[in-house]
């Protein structure tokens, strides 16, 4: 006898989205870090996967900040704690992204209180009770290190496939607009830098944000691009003048490999800025 997954209905805070990928199972699906709202002293991070966030209904697509409710479940394929399935057709966005007035006080309510000391105390927890999840503000950032990879033509078929498969059932609804195959990012992008620990030796962790891809492509032919891009995720996102803080989760194939999944980075509480926001991605 086959067992019903047991979904509850959560009102979560958006914080991250991860850059799509495909899945033999899912198709092209997301990954969302997320904070609980509602009922608990502190609120907690919740990993939502799969998350088809370019194919989900117009009325169920949010953005970061963005309140939401949506039925959750513990997901048997992935064992990390902070990790929930999520039932697509269930997300309810529950009203307008929370903005960023007054030094994103809004956020700083359901942020702040999550903040971990350091990159390496989030390692020893990881090893020690598996937290997998976690945020906090790094001492020094050095740089953006940028690597070429090559690209997969597996994926790129899959990816192909996948969106002509797509166009032809949205063509069967009557829909217009054809599905883009997802394109691969032909750049790694990595944080290096040091955490606030006194012994950190220093950390260098990929960065899997949508939006770094996102900028990418809108400054890819411009001749200094490399130059555009670290003046923006180390000279701006991590000036002097803001908060900043990573957002980072750890591979579940890869238990204690974290990576940078975004970047928090409000003025600080007795500055204003006003540099634009990138949180509607």
């Amino acid at each position: 006898m086959a067992l019903t997954t047991s979904y509850e209905r959560v009102d979560l805070l958006p914080i991250v989205k991860a850059y799509p990928n495909l899945s033999r199972q899912y198709g092209e699906v997301s990954c969302i870090a997320a904070l609980t709202l509602g009922g608990l002293d502190r609120p907690e991070w919740l990993r939502l996967y799969p998350v088809p966030f370019r194919t989900l209904d117009e009325g169920r697509q949010f953005t970061k900040y963005q309140p939401i409710s949506a039925r959750i479940a513990t997901h048997s394929g992935d064992s990390r704690p902070e990790s929930r399935r999520v039932d697509a057709d269930s997300i309810e966005p529950a009203g307008a992204p929370m903005d960023t007035r007054d030094g994103w006080r809004a956020r700083r309510a359901v942020v702040e209180p999550v903040m971990d000391d350091s990159m390496c105390g989030i390692q020893a927890r990881q090893r020690d009770q598996g937290q997998s999840l976690g945020m906090f503000r790094p001492a020094e950032v050095d740089d953006v290190v940028i690597e070429a990879v090559e690209k997969d033509p597996r994926k790129s078929e899959d990816a192909d496939a996948w969106a002509a498969q797509g166009s032809l059932l949205d063509a069967g609804a009557d829909r217009t607009s054809e599905r883009k195959a997802l394109e691969q990012i032909p750049f790694r992008f990595k944080y290096r830098y040091r955490c606030a620990h006194p012994a950190c030796n220093g950390h260098e962790q990929s960065i899997v944000d949508w939006e770094v891809a996102q900028f990418f492509r809108r400054i890819r032919h411009a001749g200094n691009w490399r130059e555009l891009l670290r003046e923006n995720w180390v000279g701006e996102l991590c000036a002097p003048s803001r908060d900043t803080a990573f957002i980072v989760g750890d591979q579940h194939q890869h238990p204690g490999g974290f990576l940078v999944l975004g970047v928090w980075y409000p003025p600080k509480q007795d500055q204003q800025l006003g540099l634009g926001d990138l949180s509607d991605v």
